[in-house]
């Protein structure tokens, strides 16, 4: 009897599958009327984690961060940074209010330059706001990253 009620309740766990399933992000370059993105996030959908964007031929980027933070108000000063083992891209800006999630993101600005060290050393590295902190693997990042230079640097 023990080992029947047991094989059933493992049958509907069976059937009954994962709740959610989990969709790995990636990396790939999108654009819209004016803009390039280096994106990290489910292609052909809203969820990213992270958006860095140009105006073709600025040598400037706006990063944006969508993994929340704690303690910030929007509006307030804020930073972005990148983090690696031996490198560090920081990019200042403000706090976001986002409308879908009812949280704070930030987004920051600065050189295309800054990202370089980040990319070439292709290990993890940490995304950091206020009160967040998300790893990310650089897997996948080095050609739609080199599209999106060539794109964003100045002439």
């Amino acid at each position: 009897m023990f080992r029947s009620a047991l094989a059933s309740l493992a049958l509907v766990a069976l059937s009954l599958g994962p709740v959610q399933a989990s969709i790995a992000e990636s990396w790939y370059v999108a654009s819209d009327a004016d803009s390039v993105h280096l994106v990290l996030g489910v292609p052909d959908t809203d969820e990213a984690s992270l958006d860095i964007s140009c105006q073709p031929g600025s040598g400037e980027v706006t990063v944006r961060s969508f993994i929340g933070s704690n303690g910030l108000l929007s509006g307030e000063d804020a930073e972005i940074r990148l983090e690696g083992l031996r490198t560090r891209a920081s990019f200042p800006g403000k706090a976001l209010a986002n409308d879908e999630s009812g949280g704070i993101d930030v987004e920051g600005h600065g050189p295309l330059a800054a990202l370089e060290g980040i990319v070439k050393s292709a290990r993890p590295f940490s995304l950091i706001v206020k009160g967040a902190r998300h790893i990310i693997s650089p897997a996948g990042m080095a050609d739609p990253y080199m599209t999106f230079a060539e794109v964003c640097a100045k002439p």
